[in-house]
């Protein structure tokens, strides 16, 4: 659901509703949720124009693998974009491999090529979310959305 406060009238404060009602890009990501039971994974938006806020949920359900870094509690959001699963896992290389160790993402971890097959049995898909400030990562998870 997109939430508006504090609507206001003036010329530049709709601005950014008219020209697309779900855009993410240049908002503030002010806080996210792991849900591991639930494998949902929520990214809390604001986009501040004017004296009007638009706040978007960037929701991934039925996660099996994310990754951020360089959370530094200002982050600005460039966007998500879909790639698929061989390339993230192929540019992650070293990091799933390294995870293996501990049993991450999970235990049929063997090898890079396990991993890709896991996820694509899931029907999932490999999202990485871009920033402009702060934070960097993805997610593979079978769905995303907007709300």
């Amino acid at each position: 659901m997109v939430r508006l406060e504090k609507v206001s009238v003036g010329a530049g404060a709709n601005l950014r509703n008219s020209m697309s009602e779900r855009s993410i890009h240049d908002s503030r990501v002010v806080g996210y949720e792991v849900d591991g039971e639930r494998r949902r994974i929520v990214l809390h938006t604001q986009f501040k124009a004017s004296d009007c806020i638009e706040s978007i949920d960037i929701i991934f359900e039925g996660f099996l693998a994310y990754y951020f870094e360089n959370d530094n509690f200002g982050n600005i959001l460039i966007g998500v974009e879909e790639l698929p699963v061989a390339q993230l896992v192929g540019e992650y290389r070293s990091l799933f491999e390294e995870g293996a160790k501990c049993v991450w993402p999970g235990p049929w971890n063997q090898s890079i090529e396990a991993c890709v097959e896991r996820f694509r049995s899931k029907g999932a898909k490999a999202f990485e979310i871009s920033f402009s400030y702060g934070l960097a990562g993805w997610i593979i998870a079978e769905s995303h959305r907007l709300q």
